[in-house]
């Protein structure tokens, strides 16, 4: 099948360079979808000063190629939020605290340069979907939807009294879109079940890693065991690192000089109380060390230098699949992963032998498992450590040349001509 000049409308709040799991899952496909001589894409996404996606100058490289950038300004205020949150929970549910986004639609139309052949949007946040729904609409031009992570089931949509709304809107987008993406064969087989007359219409579209982040360096053991976790921790979204402390107290009590040498550096975003817990462990347990926020590249050679690298997925959610399990494969590290069992990650861990996956509340087994890392380092045991599994269906090149496929096909579909 070819093509020429086929004209590309990209949607999400989530580009480069603000800094996001999202985002950096965008800008990893995105490289290469740009190298393709075929395709104009222009972009719609937000200012780069968005709420809880801070500017990373590291990922400067990535946001480039496009023909047009339409940057949406709209109104967002994290103290406001939180008030509109006290006096309704469910308030910014419809779908998320970007709602202004998709409300600019009209913005966008009078902006537009070029008459796309396809819409394409990338979600979360959501209000990225109904912009892009928004814009297929007025355009009637094929769409392509895609979600990172599940819209209204998981343990992460709390959605409250716009619990309605969503699953009206989600019906509505799934019906309206000509094809859906999703990052994990868990939530695309759960989403075929509750949409069979849509499953001829879903993908499997995974998060990725950049090709150029594998790491090829000689390992080395170092003086201290280094277990390194990057990626927010967030216990307002069930991301609690309060039974993996609970373990490193008992571990420190049932064995007070195999910790010493430990170091356990966390990186990445807090809420409140997410900084209460680091505050009250990191005066019991030493060896726990919260380094703050770190640009992408700096997380990325944190990773190279760790013995150990740990993930702590969200509480009894089996669908969430965290992008950075991609950047934990390519770093070829032992994984160390705090999750629900049978969970994406659960799955991916034990299946490709990349390290252990343990549930949140099982303390003794954390215990163990952490013995098990000491007594392996104390033995130079470098085949522990090392784990050269980089999986290539994972690969952002290689995952970019399958979405070019489907672009091609939908539009085509849909009666292109030169």
């Amino acid at each position: 099948m070819t093509f020429n000049n086929i004209d590309i409308l990209f949607i999400s709040i989530a580009f480069p360079p603000k800094k996001d799991p999202e985002c950096l899952q965008t800008a990893k496909y995105f490289k290469y979808l740009v190298k393709d001589k075929h395709l104009n894409i222009d972009v719609v996404t937000s200012h780069d000063k968005a709420l809880f996606m801070s500017y990373d100058s590291s990922l400067n490289s990535y946001a480039k190629g496009y023909r047009q950038i339409i940057k949406i300004p709209f109104f967002e205020n994290k103290y406001i939020n939180f008030l509109l949150r006290k006096l309704n929970r469910s308030i910014l549910n419809y779908p998320d605290s970007k709602f202004r986004f998709a409300k600019k639609y009209k913005y966008v139309l009078k902006k537009l340069q070029n008459r796309p052949n396809l819409i394409y949007s990338r979600s979360f946040p959501l209000s990225s979907t109904i912009m892009a729904y928004k814009l297929h609409k007025s355009l009637k031009v094929p769409w392509i939807l895609h979600l990172s992570d599940p819209w209204t089931f998981g343990s992460l949509q709390d959605l409250g009294e716009a619990r309605k709304w969503n699953l009206d809107m989600e019906y509505k987008c799934f019906n309206s879109a000509s094809a859906i993406t999703f990052t994990s064969y868990k939530t695309l087989e759960k989403y075929k079940e509750i949409y069979p007359e849509f499953s001829k219409k879903m993908y499997f579209f995974p998060n990725v890693y950049e090709d150029s982040d594998i790491n090829n360096k000689y390992y080395n053991f170092n003086n201290k065991i280094r277990v390194v976790c990057t990626g927010s921790l967030i216990k307002a979204n069930k991301r609690d690192p309060k039974y993996f402390f609970e373990a490193l107290e008992k571990f420190k009590n049932t064995n007070p000089t195999k910790i010493d040498k430990f170091e356990f550096i966390f990186v990445g975003q807090l809420d409140r109380l997410s900084k209460k817990e680091f505050k009250y462990y990191l005066k019991k347990i030493p060896q726990i060390k919260y380094l703050g926020e770190l640009s992408y590249q700096d997380a990325i050679k944190l990773q190279f230098e760790a013995d150990v690298l740990l993930t702590i997925d969200v509480l009894y959610d089996s669908f969430f699949f965290p992008s950075k399990l991609l950047d934990y494969m390519v770093a070829k590290r032992y994984i160390l992963a705090i999750t629900k069992k049978d969970s994406c990650t659960d799955r991916f861990v034990k299946h490709n032998l990349l390290g252990d996956s343990i549930e949140h509340q099982n303390i003794n087994l954390i215990v163990e498992t952490l013995n098990k890392i000491y007594n392996n380092w104390e033995r130079k045991n470098k085949d522990f450590f090392v784990r050269d599994n980089v999986l290539k269906e994972f690969s952002a090149q290689f995952n970019a040349k399958r979405l070019i496929e489907l672009f091609k096909e939908q539009v085509f579909k849909n009666g292109y001509k030169e």
